[in-house]
């Protein structure tokens, strides 16, 4: 348990009210000042709230409490991130009333590494110059191979800097007076910038749709709150404004860690007179190779530039195989973890359980995957494990560990809305979904899917969804559906991955097209859910060449032991042409609407 707030913080603090200019050119130097000018902050001595937070802990206090107020935090020279904490277990950091501002986008926030049992609560947390950009579309090119753009005042210049900005940004299209998403289009995704004047910039690539569309672009920052191998953590009543790429990450770890976060476009930089596009420049909450999965609820997102809430484990490549023993890649496993198997397609293809590792340094490889992925498949380190069992196996198979993968989430009261991508994507065994709301995610509201290009795993088991509203998305040319349980590649992958879910006392409103998408599923309940306002207007399926019907209300394809029951459908609109649709690979369907 933690103790109780002990007010033991540091009055040695020099806390000091600065300049602006000071501010501008000691601080973050003179090229970064005229970029973004910058309120005048009250400053704190660099790295003294790091170290009074430490000299708590090792005093045994159990808790530090931070007076209220706006703390400028500079990097620390010795670490990636602003402030970071090792190793701490059993203890408070209660930071109500206090903002700390962070000063360089290309350092992260707040970092935990293997902490154990620490509770921050009531922070408000930022980066002082926005880690993205924005503007306005003033031209674009008649063949469509360019168009320019003007920099808002008082955002990031500095587009054409590799270190603040990728050389080929992608970016989103707004609508002016919305200042929302845009409907039926996908990403800007640019392959070169050039500089025109101090705020102007052309942009070689898939562009916007029309001169005056409003456009923001991801820079290259890092995330405002990092886990890494950490366990029992309790984020509590944060606010995070301008993360430079996740709002929160955690990665590795025992897990069971508790989230109640809100993550939302900051207030405008100094001298800007537009509000921000964005919150994040990536997802709102990310979890990775986690073993307990994380609890989040009462969180609030709104505005990132991908997912809202993303959980996965990662795919190992089988190298070799032989019985009982195979040689995989990026291995996660320890003995008496589980391990899943899939084929080249991605199909289930065995089960077993580890009982040995051993790492292999010298091994090396020559043959390269046949898959299509985001990076090297074949890319170590290399580990050798031992099964209960001889398995079937071969190269360029892949295997899951789903003690890995942040199984046991609980996602529940969370608002999810505005954004580009899927409010959900979910990729691990035993979760909870209920009572959220997600309103105007651009892909999808819910998805239950690996991707095995981006080598995230796994298919989903045992998942409970239950008592959500999933509303208003817009129109998007990646979109397979409103709610999404299936295995896509170029085509829908055959076999079952996806076991045991439950979907029921759902509300999905105000959406054209698919409203609930099954593929590569056993034993579905879909059961007592509510569809409104369905298919006002047709609308394109991402799905269309491996059969989906944009038309179903739902569609489902290599499937069995579906059960469809109770469900209701109103005001219903003309693009509908049927309520269910099976494909030929769907065997054992109950359903009263059929």
């Amino acid at each position: 348990m933690l103790h109780a707030r002990s007010g033991c913080w540091n009055e040695s603090l020099a806390v000091l009210k600065i300049n602006r200019r000071s501010l501008l050119t000691s601080a973050l130097g003179a090229t970064a000042a005229v970029l973004c000018a910058r309120p005048a902050y009250w400053d704190t001595r660099a790295g003294s709230i790091q170290q009074s937070i430490e000299d708590a802990y090792r005093a045994k206090r159990g808790s530090i409490s931070i007076p209220a107020g706006t703390y400028r935090i500079p990097a620390m020279a010795s670490a990636g991130s602003h402030l970071s904490f090792h190793d701490l277990a059993n203890f408070e950091i209660d930071a109500r009333g206090v903002h700390f501002v962070f000063t360089d986008v290309t350092r992260g926030g707040i970092e935990f590494v293997n902490c154990r049992n620490v509770r921050l609560h009531g922070a408000t947390v930022s980066y002082e110059i926005p880690p993205f950009t924005q503007g306005t579309v003033e031209s674009i090119a008649p063949d469509r191979t360019w168009f320019t753009l003007r920099i808002d005042t008082g955002y990031p210049a500095n587009f054409d800097d590799a270190r603040y900005f990728p050389s080929a940004p992608m970016g989103c299209s707004f609508d002016a007076k919305t200042r929302r998403l845009k409907s039926g289009v996908y990403d800007i995704s640019a392959a070169k910038v050039e500089r025109l004047d101090g705020s102007l910039f052309r942009l070689y690539g898939k562009g916007p749709v029309s001169v005056g569309d409003l456009a923001a672009f991801r820079g290259s920052g890092h995330h405002n709150i990092t886990l890494i191998d950490c366990g029992q953590m309790d984020i509590r009543d944060v606010t995070i404004y301008n993360s430079g790429m996740f709002g929160v990450l955690e990665s590795g770890g025992e897990g069971r860690n508790h989230y109640s976060v809100t993550i939302k476009r900051g207030p405008p930089p100094s001298g800007a007179k537009t509000d921000p596009l964005y919150s994040t420049s990536a997802d709102g909450f990310h979890s990775a190779r986690v073993r307990n999965g994380p609890t989040l609820d009462n969180c609030s997102f709104e505005g990132m530039p991908d997912d809202g809430i993303a959980i996965h484990g990662v795919y190992s490549l089988v190298l070799k195989a032989a019985g009982d023993r195979l040689v995989i890649n990026k291995s996660s496993y320890r003995a008496g973890d589980p391990l899943l198997l899939f084929d080249v397609a991605g199909s289930p293809a065995g089960e077993a359980v580890v009982t040995a590792v051993a790492p292999m340094p010298d091994f090396t490889s020559a043959r390269q995957s046949q898959r299509r992925t985001v990076a090297n498949a074949t890319a170590g380190p290399y580990s050798e494990i031992v099964l209960d069992r001889k398995v079937e196996a071969g190269f360029d198979y892949l295997c899951s560990n789903p003690s890995a993968l942040g199984s046991g989430y609980v996602l529940r009261n969370n608002t999810i809305q505005n954004h580009r991508a899927r409010g959900m994507l979910l990729k691990a065994h035993n979760g909870l979904v209920e009572g959220n709301t997600i309103d105007g995610s651009s892909i999808s509201g819910m998805v239950l899917a690996p991707e095995l290009w981006w080598n995230e795993a796994c298919y989903s088991r045992n998942v409970t969804i239950r008592n959500n509203t999933v509303r208003n998305l817009p129109s998007n040319p990646r979109s397979y559906g409103a709610v999404v349980i299936a295995a896509v590649s170029d085509r829908v992958v055959p076999g079952y991955g996806h076991q045991h879910i439950v979907f029921e006392n759902n509300r999905i409103e105000g959406v054209n097209g698919v409203n609930l998408l099954i593929t590569s599923a056993e034993d579905v309940t879909i059961g007592n859910n509510r569809f409104i306002d369905a298919d006002q207007t047709p609308r394109a399926s991402a799905g269309a060449a491996w059969g989906e019907d944009p038309g179903a209300l739902i569609y489902i394809a290599e499937s069995r032991a579906v059960r469809i029951k109770g469900n209701t459908v109103s005001s219903l609109g003309p693009a509908n042409r049927c309520l269910v649709e099976t494909a030929s690979t769907v065997t054992e369907v109950q359903s009263d609407w059929i």
